[in-house]
């Protein structure tokens, strides 16, 4: 709306989407199924992905800052001491993130967003 000047002047109607789930489905397979694709949309709306490099002993405190959703993701660098990090952020807290993680030596720090995924709740 804005990218053509336009601007909300008032709401005609707010609404809600809900799944329902029969308790005798024909094809429950097909229900989880469904049930699991809806879900990871979700997920994606709330979170980023946040990967970064920081010297191994730092790991620790920048864990802290992205415990990611069960645990973050690193892997060595070629450059000897160094790791690179990855972690799911809630989208809304990525910026303090960002600049906690600069803050104890974070450096080449990326966000990205996340289309869809499969987590655990």
């Amino acid at each position: 709306m804005r990218a053509a000047g336009l601007k909300a002047i008032s709401t005609v109607v707010e609404s809600s989407a809900v799944l329902i789930r029969s308790k005798r489905p024909s094809d429950p397979k097909l229900v989880d199924l469904i049930a699991s694709r809806i879900r990871g949309v979700i997920t994606a709306q709330k979170y980023v992905l946040c990967t970064y490099n920081i010297e191994r002993g730092l790991l620790e405190k920048a864990s802290k800052i992205t415990p990611g959703k069960r645990a973050p993701t690193v892997n060595s660098l070629e450059e000897s001491g160094w790791v690179a990090v990855s972690a799911m952020v809630e989208r809304k807290k990525i910026a303090i993130a960002m600049d906690e993680l600069t803050a104890i030596g974070a450096c080449d720090i990326l966000v990205t967003k996340i289309e869809n995924s499969r987590t655990m709740s």
